[in-house]
Order: structure tokens, then sequence, then C-alpha cells
């Protein structure tokens, strides 16, 4: 294939970053866009040239005519699909099904079900389908994975990953949509992706602490969630915050002779290696910018002919969303907060070790 002529699904602000990237990425062209809102498809079509016949828009069903226009295009080999969580399953399995490659935003799937459908479709369509979870694409990921390879520090013992900002007012967004939106899908999956990555072996022993905030239909979506669990015999504690008045970012894996702790490990470009007390600091910046290594390794891909990748598997992209299915399974059913939590809040705390 002399060229990758990519499309892109849905015209939102996390698309600009996929294009920006692809720029950089050699014998690869965007040509297509499709999206529900004409003045959204129109600006990023300014933004990253798109010519007019191929920016397909229908507002009235929600895109749905101008994202088949796109499925059905000839012309186009691979779609970034980069719209609403709850949208991926579906659009993917159409898009792969009309023999496009798909790199797909994360978290691909809502569940273990869904992530199923689409790899079903991956495997009988013999397309490629890639979820999006970017730190796999990493020089950090590759260096995380060597260590632990190469058995210098031992078996892992535990992990501990803390992902907590303030996404701030999310009124009206999808972030607070009670099917798709919530701090687990949104922030969470990095975290589990790392989790699914480092240990083999089911989720076991789940204890969940969740705060919740009232949804766009006034229904409970969850805006932090404290887990302890194992995961294949090994103590794992996640904190996910979207309301948080500290920024922390971190992903600390400890081990027998060791640990490797990860700063931003949803974007990572260092790590910090202790052993024999001694703190070691590695500096792995990331080429181009954290969006550049999945798009280049999914035009690798294409272009070798592969209907998988080896980074991020279909099998992991499923079992990333069975560990998320467990977790949501440990929630007990939300209840109205106190005064303290704040006005519109409910929460549900079980004892969590």
């Amino acid at each position: 294939m002399s060229e990758i002529r990519w499309g892109v699904m849905g015209a939102g602000t996390i698309a600009y970053r996929f294009a920006d990237a692809l720029e950089h990425v050699g014998g690869a062209r965007l040509v297509a866009v499709s999206g529900r809102n004409a003045a959204r498809v129109a600006a990023f079509a300014e933004r990253h040239p798109v010519a007019p016949g191929r920016c397909y828009v229908s507002g009235g069903d929600g895109g749905a005519a101008a994202h088949e226009r796109l499925v059905s295009d000839a012309d186009v080999d691979a779609v970034y699909l980069a719209l609403p969580h709850g949208l991926h399953a579906e659009w993917a399995c159409k898009l792969l099904h009309a023999g496009k490659a798909v790199l797909c935003e994360k978290p691909a799937a809502l569940s273990e079900d869904e992530a199923l459908r689409i790899a079903t479709a991956a495997r009988d369509s013999g397309s490629l389908f890639v979820e999006a979870m970017k730190p796999r694409f990493t020089p950090v990921r590759e260096h995380v994975k060597r260590l632990l390879d190469g058995g210098e520090l031992g078996r892992i013992v535990s992990i501990d990953v803390a992902h907590r900002l303030a996404y701030g007012d999310q009124r009206g967004r999808y972030l607070l949509d009670p099917v798709q939106g919530g701090t687990l899908y949104d922030l969470g999956c990095y975290g589990v992706a790392w989790v699914e990555d480092l240990l083999a072996g089911e989720i076991e022993d789940v204890h969940a602490r969740v705060r919740w905030v009232a949804g766009n239909d006034g229904s409970a979506v969850d805006i932090a969630d404290e887990v302890h669990a194992s995961v294949g015999g090994v103590p794992v504690h996640l904190d996910f915050a979207g309301d948080s008045e500290e920024y922390r970012v971190q992903c600390a894996v400890r081990c027998e002779r060791g640990d490797i702790v990860i700063p931003m490990f949803h974007r990572p470009s260092s790590l910090v290696l202790r052993r024999d007390g001694v703190e070691e600091v590695l500096d792995l910046p990331l080429e181009v910018d954290d969006f550049y290594g999945e798009v280049a390794h999914v035009c690798e891909l294409i272009r070798a002919g592969a209907s998988e990748s080896p980074v991020m598997p279909l099998d992991a992209t499923v079992r990333c969303a069975r560990i998320i299915d467990v977790i949501r399974g440990a929630w007990p059913d939300p209840v109205l907060c106190d005064e303290r939590a704040g006005a519109g809040r409910v929460e549900k705390v079980p004892a969590c070790g």
C-alpha cells in the first residue's frame, strides 16, 4: 500500500490530537471526516484539510447517516473512531466488516460483551482493530516490560495506581452520561490497562469505594472510585477521582528487589527505578507526542497486512473490559449523600480493605 488513507469518525476535540499526530507519519494522510455537527466538521476540515465532498454530516439522526457514508467510502483504508464510548462497539463492527482498519479511542467498549463483539468482528472480517490505549505505545512501557521480563527486580508484589484531577463543570457533557460516563471509564481505563498489561490472572476479592454525582438525567454517575483487589494473587490498589483538589497521576509497581514508579502514566515520558537503596530517574521522551506512537504503530501494521496488534491485542481489550465489569459489579446501590458531600451528590461506601 503506497499511501494509507484515513477517515475520522467524530470531529470532537480528541480528533484534532489524532490528526496532528498523523501529519508526522509518512505515507499516510487524512481524507475524510464524519460527524453530526456541521460547524464542528467544517472547523475540523479547515484545520486539517479535507475536501468538502468528503466531509459527511447529518444532524437529525445523531450523525448516523454521515457515519454510514464514511463506512461505505471505498477510498478510506482506516478510521480513527472518536465517537462517545457507548457508540464504539456498533461503529467499530460496521467499519471492520467493511474492510477498514480501526483505531478506536479508549475505552473501546463499555462491557466485556461489547469487547467480545468487536473482537469477533475483527477476526471474522480479517480487519485490524486496535484500541487507542496510548501508554502501550511509548518508550516507557517498553522499558518497564524489559525490566520486569528480565527478572532483575523479581516478581511483582503489588501495584498502586492513582489518577486524581479536577474535571471542572461537566454538566450536559458525556462524562455525566449515566450509561457511558463516569470516572472509571474515562480515567480508570488507563490504570486498568497497566494492571492488565503487567499481571496475569483474574481480578478477585474486589472492594470498592465510590463517590457519586448526579448525572445528566439525575441518576448517579461515579466521580471517584477507589478499589482494592487481587489480580492473579497480586494486591492492587486503584484510586481514580475527577473531583480531586490534588493533581496526582502515578503508577507504582513494587517488586521483590526494587520498585518502578511511572509518573503521568497516561502519557508517560519518564520512570523512577528504585533498587538497593538507590533512586534513578530515567527520561524516556515521547516521539512527537503521546498520540504519535499508536498512530505510527497502526500504520506499520496496515502496511504489513497484520490483522492484530502485538502491543494491544484483542484479548487485552477484552480483558480490560472484563476487569472494569468486575469492578462495576462490586458497586453497591448508591444512596443519597449528606451535606458534607455537596448538593446533588450521592454516595456509596462499602467496606474497603
